[in-house]
Formats: structure tokens, sequence, C-alpha cells
């Protein structure tokens, strides 16, 4: 290293060559390009859960449910699965749901849906995949009813071909998907002249299925 000599109360300073300069020069521009590729790389992976997680609107209906942690199961909160209480279940405005305070367990297998004679074909005989189901229902004053399913299937193939089974189950039973706004559902008139909304949210394995369905008049 070159060294140039000033006698400033009798201090010597002592300056890095040319070369010493240059070398350094390159080693900050390669630290500034090194920070620069992790952040974007960060930010690709972002990209890439929340693409996996969000499932694009939610047409087939596979993971429909929006979050801030896409990552982390929506239906389950400290290891306890989350109902809606009836203040959040659809129309809640409108029907004022009542319910009990402890959650009622029901085993009511997909890809039934409706009460016993609004969509015969969904409570046709099948083996259904294994499964643990949680669920809730409400009722309402003014003659309607709603429940939620959250069931968890062995992996989220399984989920997901329950899910495509229930799409057919809800055309066959004369309903009609609505793909518009946040929560895509399906809605219609029964066979038992009742009207049905459903709507379906998937995350792997597990499935939530939200219904409510009023007499004629409703």
């Amino acid at each position: 290293m070159a060294e140039v000599e000033e006698l400033l109360d009798d201090v010597t300073v002592r300056m890095p060559s040319g070369a010493e300069l240059r070398v350094r020069g390159e080693r900050r521009t390669m630290r500034r390009r090194a920070a620069g590729g992790a952040a974007a790389a960060a930010v690709m992976a972002g990209a890439l859960v929340w693409g996996v997680a969000s499932g694009g609107g939610g047409g087939d209906g596979s993971e429909v449910r929006p979050a801030a942690t896409p990552t982390k199961n929506p239906f389950m909160v400290g290891g306890v699965v989350r109902l809606l209480s009836p203040e959040l279940m659809p129309q809640a405005a409108k029907w004022h749901w009542k319910g009990h305070e402890e959650q009622e367990m029901l085993d009511l297998p997909l890809p039934k849906v409706g009460g016993d004679n609004s969509c015969p074909g969904s409570n046709a005989a099948r083996k259904a995949p294994n499964q643990v189901q949680y669920g809730t229902e409400y009722y309402s004053d003014k003659g309607a009813t709603s429940r939620q399913r959250v069931t968890e299937y062995d992996s989220a193939s399984v989920a997901a071909d329950e899910v495509s089974l229930l799409r057919r189950t809800l055309t066959e039973c004369g309903l009609r998907e609505h793909t518009e706004g946040r929560t895509p559902y399906w809605s219609g008139t029964t066979e038992s002249s009742s009207r049905l909304r459903v709507s379906v949210e998937r995350w792997r394995g597990w499935i939530s299925v939200v219904e409510v369905e009023a007499d004629e008049r409703g």
C-alpha cells in the first residue's frame, strides 16, 4: 500500500492505493446485488405462497377464503375448530338466527345438502372417505334453518374430489353458481320447493359447507 505522510499535529494519515479502492468498490457492489437478490426472492416466495393458498377466486370451490396468513388453517385457531356464530351466518340480518350455546355435532357426510326432501340425489348411499366432521345448526322463527359443516379429510386430493362431487350434486339439485363478489355461493329452488343457498370453501384437506334453507315463502 502506498503511504502519504502529512504532519498534522504529529498524526500520520495513510491513504489506500487506487487498486485497493477499486477492490473495495467491487465488494460493496456485490453486497448490494446480493441483498437486492435476497429481497426479490423473499417477495417472490410470498407471492407464490399467496397464489397457491388463495386458489384464484374459487370458481371450483377450492381455497376461496382470503386470509392475512394463507399458509395457516382458516378453520382452526389454537387447535380448536372455529364454527360460525349465529350473527356471522349468511343473511343473519334477515333471519335472526337462534341456536344452542353448545355446538351440535352433525353426521352428514358430503354431498348431502338441504333437508330430507330437498335434494334427494345428495343422500344416495355411498361409502364416504375417512373424515372427522364438526358442525352446528341454527333456526329462525321465520321458517328457515342454517347449518355449517367443517370436515377434515386424510388429504387435499380427497377433499378436492369431495368438492367436485358436491358441485355436481348442487347442479343436479337445480342450484346455480354465483361467482361474483368475494364469497361465491350456489342458490336455487329445490325439489321440495324450498330456497337453498350453499357456500363451499376448501383449505387443503378441509372443507367448510354453509347452508341456508327457507320454505317457498322465505
